[in-house]
């Protein structure tokens, strides 16, 4: 098999993000009137969304109160983008050898493209991404196939010689759907049963096995 264009998704996959979301979160929280909720909670709803993490917190029964939330959260989150997250052990090197290869890098996430970005940056991996979709970029996001048959056109690519890699089942479901191999991270934030009961095509334990695929 050859592989010449890797979509990764982000949360879970490329940066462990996880003490930021929850410190986002919780000001939210805060500003809205509510307690905090110890981090274990709060990641359970990471991977779907910034929208999707606040109803599941908040319920989604009341939409005003989902908007109000919604915009606390981007708020605080685009100005503090990057406190706490960093790149998983080897994520920096992998892409930068798989750059030198002449591979096709791609992020698509559900976080907001606009906070996506500046993480990026921070972190230093920006430079080794080809193309960034966010959550807000189309008007479907993971796990419709959409983001990733948008990414494959706009990298002048194909499916056959793709692959999705990320840590739930949107990832898995969305490369499949898109027609890409998947690929199933064992780390991150992802339900991991659920995940692997859609069948991804590899499953990894530590990022770093990304270059046996190629």
């Amino acid at each position: 098999m050859k592989i010449d264009t890797y979509l990764f998704d982000l949360d879970g996959t490329l940066i462990d993000s996880g003490k930021d979301i929850a410190e986002a979160t919780n000001y939210t929280l805060k500003k809205l009137g509510y307690s905090p909720l110890p981090y274990e909670e709060i990641i359970k709803h990471v991977g779907y969304g910034g929208r999707k993490l606040l109803e599941g917190i908040l319920g989604n029964n009341n939409p005003d109160l989902i908007e109000k939330a919604v915009q606390i959260f981007r708020e605080y989150y685009f100005n503090n983008p990057a406190r706490y997250t960093k790149p998983y052990e080897d994520v920096p090197y992998i892409l930068e050898t798989l750059k030198k290869q002449d591979k096709k890098i791609a992020v698509i996430t559900n976080k907001y493209e606009d906070i996506s970005r500046e993480i990026l940056k921070k972190v230093g991996l920006y430079d080794f991404i080809d193309l960034l979709i966010g959550g807000d970029t189309l008007s479907e996001k993971k796990p419709s196939p959409t983001p990733v048959l948008h990414a494959i056109d706009k990298l002048n690519t194909d499916k056959e010689n793709s692959i999705m890699v990320g840590d739930s089942e949107t990832d898995i479901i969305s490369g499949k759907k898109a027609g890409t191999k998947t690929c199933l991270v064992l780390y991150g934030f992802g339900k991991k049963e659920l995940a692997k009961s859609y069948n991804p095509d590899f499953t990894i334990e530590d990022f770093s096995e990304i270059l046996r695929l190629s």
